[in-house]
């Protein structure tokens, strides 16, 4: 399937929440339980309104806190700046209360959703734009960069909340329109900023604009993270049949436009492979015992954007047997895994290039067998045909012999090739 958002209004977190969570209404009751089982979550919820902008009804997406609704800290207070409110503006900002919170500490409640490794790869490479983008701006480093507006709780949950609606949605590429510029100064912990915010624009380097009368912030550092991960190929073409769409709502009203983002979901039947661009990173080294090699390569390969990471011997300069890692990162994190190999190994360099891939569609299902919940990856073939696999970590975890292993394997892959063969025409796979 491929989304093509059509930023109308704006886009912010909640927004994104609220459209999707509009076109795949399905989706709302399994966020509630995933969100539920979050210690972050405990004293809040969420409520799925109905609302209507210009009359066109669509749905808000709200954080509450001990059943009390959240004024969206990600939707920063707007005006239009001329020398006579300026005084004004400054009185409003030195009385705001402002609170901090480090990267370290917002890596620490991402951890709570470790669990899941896909919903957590996405959240942390938002996150991760986030964070690079405001560590530019302010020329400070991650370890002591402290986020205001985006580091608060319900902008987390805002953010763990795209993720598992991205994840569940199953949705094989995206697209955006031309972004809305806004005008006016918003008001926040660094004081009065033009629109759009400095990180919303760091961010979105590459991506077309447009401007419109509508006064305030139209993009806001979250809605922008949430784009840059999603989007690559900021021109792609609309293809496919037109199956569903759905309406998010922004908060504020505009003098001539709804204030919406809507989400239209288009069928692509056809397309059992998808392109993409990923980085390729290498490094030599050749001083590293085997155990200390063997951490570096676990703590690189848990870093939120890379891909895959393989490593190989060969005979390297002066005689020297020496080990090549080489690595598949997203492009948006190539800074910060080349930051992470420099400090977990004794390379002095790394090589890095662009590069197209060709890869399946894949999805990923659970099935009821023997008692428990097996993880399995789904791969479709060019030629429509299916293939199963148990996931690595489950096999790993079972204490049987080998050859009891590989029955348990092939019964458990056959289960659920049968199970998906017979809802592959209809259903959600969960």
């Amino acid at each position: 399937m491929h989304v093509h958002l059509d930023v109308i209004g704006g886009i912010a977190g909640d927004m994104f929440c609220s459209a999707m969570l509009d076109a795949f209404p399905e989706l709302e009751s399994p966020l509630q339980t995933f969100l539920a089982t979050l210690p972050l979550y405990q004293s809040y919820s969420f409520k799925l309104n109905e609302k209507k902008q210009k009359e066109i009804l669509g749905k808000q997406f709200i954080i509450c806190k001990n059943d009390q609704a959240l004024q969206d800290q990600n939707h920063l207070v707007f005006t239009v700046y001329t020398p006579s409110k300026s005084a004004t503006i400054a009185k409003k900002l030195i009385s705001q209360e402002h609170h901090h919170y480090t990267w370290q500490s917002i890596q620490q409640k991402l951890q709570q959703i470790s669990h899941c490794p896909d919903i957590y790869q996405i959240a942390c490479g938002v996150y991760s734009l986030l964070a690079k983008a405001e560590s530019e701006i302010h020329g400070m480093a991650l370890a002591d960069l402290c986020l205001h507006e985006v580091g608060a709780d319900d902008a987390l949950l805002d953010i763990i909340s795209a993720a598992f609606l991205i994840h569940h949605s199953q949705i094989c590429t995206w697209s955006c329109s031309a972004l809305p510029w806004g005008n006016g100064i918003v008001n926040c912990a660094h004081g009065a900023l033009p629109v759009p915010a400095p990180a919303t624009l760091k961010i979105l380097q590459g991506f077309r604009w447009s401007q419109d009368d509508e006064i305030g912030e139209r993009i806001t550092p979250t809605g922008a993270a949430i784009l840059a991960w999603l989007i690559n190929n900021h021109g792609a073409q609309l293809s496919g049949s037109l199956t569903r769409h759905g309406y998010g709502c922004g908060q504020r009203q505009f003098k001539h436009k709804p204030n919406i983002l809507r989400a239209n979901v288009f069928e692509t039947k056809t397309n059992t492979v998808i392109q993409d661009t990923v980085m390729v990173i290498q490094c030599d080294i050749d001083d590293m015992t085997a155990e200390n090699l063997a951490i570096a390569q676990e703590k690189i390969r848990s870093q939120p954007g890379v891909i895959d990471l393989t490593s190989q011997q060969f005979m390297g300069k002066k005689g020297r047997w020496s080990t090549r890692f080489e690595l598949l990162c997203k492009p948006e994190q190539l800074e910060a895994v080349c930051q992470l190999i420099l400090l977990q190994t004794s390379t002095l360099g790394v090589r890095f290039w662009r590069t197209e891939r060709i890869k399946v569609v894949r999805e990923h299902i659970n099935i009821d067998a023997q008692n428990q919940q097996w993880p399995l990856k789904i791969a479709k073939r060019p030629d429509n045909s299916v293939t199963v696999k148990l996931e690595a970590d489950t096999v790993k975890s079972l204490n049987t012999s080998y050859r009891e292993r590989q029955r348990l394997i092939a019964n458990i892959e056959q289960q659920a090739l049968d199970q998906y063969t017979r809802s592959s025409t209809g259903g959600n796979h969960e």
